[in-house]
């Protein structure tokens, strides 16, 4: 998860884009390289998050290791590792996404570009060790804690958009009444009362001096 996700996941920033997968991919490089993830979170009890439980002690460590961007190439897992492995990383792992490299960029690099060694990695070897394993294990449950929660937050704004808003009058006084009850169309109806009345009288006047002609 790169900074600006945890920022927009903490309410901090609204926004990210695509070179969130930038700062991925160096977290991938990193762990494939030394066979344990830059970033962890751990808050030294038996608080379950490393069998995926929900722990906002290791959460809030880990997302702040993330924004803080330190990290290091311990000598006794890095050493045998090259330079342009290590440059492509720090370039990667950047705080600001605007100074980590673009998909192009990395496809450039001199260390995609070229050619492999012939020495093996011994990231397997890394791997079966007791304690990378259990590294591993965590920074997946850290990731699908924080996938969790990332979820749970999207439907509960989505359940708050869906919800209908409901407004209740305070009092009597802005309570509203039928439109046929109210003071105006009460008045229109007596004025157009009053002209019908109106107009029958001038009609009925002509009609009756013209029977008396006759």
């Amino acid at each position: 998860m790169a900074p600006e996700v945890v920022e927009a996941f903490s309410e901090e920033a609204s926004i990210y884009d695509k070179r969130c997968d930038l700062w991925s991919l160096g977290v991938i490089l990193y762990i494939m390289l030394s066979g344990y993830p830059p970033f962890v979170g751990h808050c030294g009890s038996d608080c379950g998050w490393d069998r995926g439980e929900a722990c906002p002690t290791c959460q809030n460590m880990l997302f702040e290791s993330i924004q803080e961007g330190k990290y290091e190439f311990p000598d006794k897992d890095w050493a045998h590792i090259s330079f342009g492995a290590k440059d492509l990383i720090s370039k990667l792992l950047l705080r600001d996404a605007k100074k980590r490299l673009s998909a192009a960029q990395v496809l450039e690099h001199p260390w995609v570009q070229g050619c492999a060694p012939d020495n093996t990695l011994p990231t397997p070897i890394i791997l079966q060790r007791n304690s990378s394993a259990k590294e591993l294990t965590s920074f997946a449950a850290e990731a699908m804690a924080v996938n969790r929660q990332l979820t749970q937050r999207d439907e509960d704004e989505e359940e708050e958009e869906e919800r209908p808003i409901i407004i209740k009058a305070a009092s009597r006084a802005v309570q509203l009444s039928p439109p046929s009850e109210s003071q105006l169309a009460q008045r229109r109806q007596r004025s157009s009362a009053a002209k019908a009345v109106a107009a029958g009288q001038h009609l009925v006047a002509p009609l009756v001096l013209v029977a008396d002609q006759a």
